[in-house]
Formats: C-alpha cells, sequence, structure tokens
C-alpha cells in the first residue's frame, strides 16, 4: 500500500513516501479501515522527533484522526488503546489505564498516513450523515481534547475561558466549543490576519501577543477578577501567565507542552489563588461518541486550512512546524 513512515527519529526529511509498504494484517479483535482522511496534529511531530525515554518499533506511521470506511461504514477511528481489563477501561476512563496509547503517536501502533491502518473494533466510531468525513477527521485528538477540558472543568454559561492559539487545532475546537456550551471566550493571536480568524469563529476578545500582555489584557477584560477556566496546550512558556491570568478558585486544564515540557510555577500565586489544575490526556471513547453528536447537534464547522495529498505528508508537517496554518491540515489518502 501507500504510506509515509519514518525509519528514524529527525526532521521532517525522515518521512518517507512509500508505494510498496506493507499493508497491515488485522489481529483478533481488529478491523482493517481504508482511510479516506487523516488529520495532522502537534503529536505527530512530536512522535516523528521522538520522545526522550519513550522507545517505539520503527519504521512507525504517524496518523491519529482517521477517517475512513470498513466495508461499507463511514467511520472515524478513536484513537486511544488500552488494556481493557484493568479497572478504569472497565469503568470507561480507558484514558487512565497505564499502558494507554496513541495509534500512530508514541506506540506501537501505526497510524494513519498511509492507504490502510489496522485498529481494534472496539475503537470504530460510526459516523452519523450529518458530520462529513473531513469535519470527522479534525475531531479525535484537538477537539475531543478541548471537549474534554471543557467538560471537566465546568464550562458553561456565566464562565469565562482563555485559549491560547486560535489558529491551532486545540485553540480553534475550544472557540467554537466554548460558544455553543454558552460560555465566553478570550483567545491569543499573532497578528492582524489570525486576529480576523479568531473573530470569525466566534471569539469575543481577541489578545494579539505580539502587542498585548495577556495577563494584563485577561484582567482588564474582566474587570481584574481572572478568567475562570484557561486551556493550556502550549507548556512551559505560558504556565506562569495562565496562574496569573486565573481568578480566584479558577481552574488549568494542561494538555500540551509544544513550548517545552519542564514549566516554572509561581508557587504563591498558584496556592494563595487556591487553583485547580487538571491534566487531559485525550479523552475517552464516550466523550468522542458525545463530541460527535454534540458537533452535529451544533452545526459545528471546524475550518480546514488546507488538504495535502498523501505524497505530500512531509509538507503537512512542515507547514504546521512553521505555524503558517490557520485551521485544521488534513492528508486525503
Amino acid at each position: 500500500m501507500k504510506a509515509v513512515p519514518f525509519f528514524e527519529h529527525g526532521s521532517a526529511d525522515v518521512l518517507q513516501y512509500r508505494e510498496d509498504f506493507p499493508d497491515p494484517v488485522a489481529g483478533k479483535g481488529s478491523v482493517i479501515v481504508d482511510i479516506e482522511y487523516c488529520g495532522v496534529n502537534h503529536l505527530d511531530i512530536w512522535t516523528r522527533q521522538g520522545i526522550a525515554g519513550k522507545k517505539i518499533r520503527l519504521p512507525h506511521v504517524c496518523g491519529c484522526d482517521i477517517v475512513g470506511t470498513v466495508g461499507e461504514k463511514r467511520v472515524m477511528v478513536y484513537p486511544g488503546v488500552s488494556c481493557g481489563k484493568c479497572a478504569y477501561c472497565r469503568a470507561g476512563r480507558e484514558n487512565l489505564c497505564s499502558q494507554f496509547a496513541i495509534i500512530g503517536g508514541m506506540s506501537d501502533h501505526d497510524g494513519g498516513y498511509a492507504e490502510m491502518a489496522a485498529v481494534p473494533a472496539k475503537n470504530i466510531v460510526r459516523l452519523p450523515d450529518s458530520i462529513k468525513s473531513k469535519v470527522a477527521a479534525t475531531l479525535g485528538v484537538s477537539y475531543l481534547v478541548a471537549w474534554n477540558m471543557l467538560r471537566t472543568n465546568g464550562a458553561g454559561k456565566g464562565k469565562t475561558v482563555l485559549v491560547y492559539g486560535a489558529t491551532s487545532g486545540v485553540g480553534m475546537a475550544t472557540i467554537q466549543l466554548t460558544r455553543a456550551l454558552g460560555a465566553e471566550v478570550i483567545t491569543t493571536v499573532s497578528g492582524r490576519e489570525k486576529y480576523e480568524f479568531a473573530k470569525k469563529l466566534g471569539a469575543r476578545h481577541v489578545i494579539d501577543r505580539t502587542t498585548q500582555n495577556i495577563a494584563e489584557e485577561t484582567k482588564k477584560i474582566t474587570d481584574d477578577k481572572g478568567v475562570d477556566i484557561v486551556i493550556d496546550h502550549v507548556g512551559a512558556a505560558t504556565w506562569p501567565t495562565s496562574i496569573s491570568a486565573l481568578k480566584q478558585g479558577g481552574r488549568m486544564a494542561v494538555c500540551g507542552m509544544t513550548s517545552g515540557n519542564d514549566a516554572i510555577v509561581p508557587v504563591r500565586m498558584f496556592y494563595s489563588k487556591q487553583i485547580t489544575m487538571t491534566g487531559a490526556l485525550l479523552g475517552t471513547k464516550a466523550q468522542l461518541i458525545e463530541l460527535v453528536n454534540f458537533m452535529g447537534r451544533k452545526k459545528i464547522q471546524p475550518v480546514i486550512d488546507s488538504v495535502f495529498e498523501l505524497r505530500d505528508a512531509k509538507e503537512a508537517q512542515k507547514k504546521m512546524e512553521a505555524n503558517s496554518h490557520a485551521g485544521k491540515i488534513l492528508l486525503r489518502c
């Protein structure tokens, strides 16, 4: 089959387009998905670069947001795999399983940068007619983790949410979902073009981080109270700002480390504000099904920045690394 594996960790140039990559084999309890689209995520880049202390089998195929068909059924793939036996799995909290891994991510499970993928049958989510395939290819990572964080931290009417990077996958997802849940959104951008993008998405307040101080502007917008919730998918560079921007008793939801893994925390401010911090690793399959239904019901349409052909996966990742996209990047497989 056609696929884009990498045989060693490194820059985007290690991605190799192959037309003779071995077809996947469906083992016990697995099915073969004929892939139509696969979303591109920062996790793909981290996986390709390699994460210290984590080894995966090489060659490896990236891609977590898989959409395609199984037989005549149009489906998407829940990207999390787990043991299926522990107390967390039995309770439907599989993302807390000690063996939890992500298909196409830092695991031995090949992903969607290919024409086909073998996935556990239990991970298949049938798509309703109301959700187009391109839309579904944006949901499994960015929208699912945003949904998880918003629901876990009580986003809804009367709440104010700050999220960084309106043009990123998580940023866009958070803005659209927060608005649909009835909460008020503050977001950040760099430059006028991205400012206009954020306003069109529905963000009521947009801060240009290149000319404005995020924490100070957030306090002005909230009459010096601070926000109820911060969605932080950036990591080391933004943690002090996130804590400063929160109100007394606010909640900080963390799901990424784009700017680095080791953050400095202003401890006195953290405990004196009595902040609650929650981490989010994707979400559960039940949450994904809930999200798909919510998206259909609210008629939410993610913005697709660009669609690359499979052979151009290298260029798709380079575009994401350059932060020159506004919305989701997809591969047509």
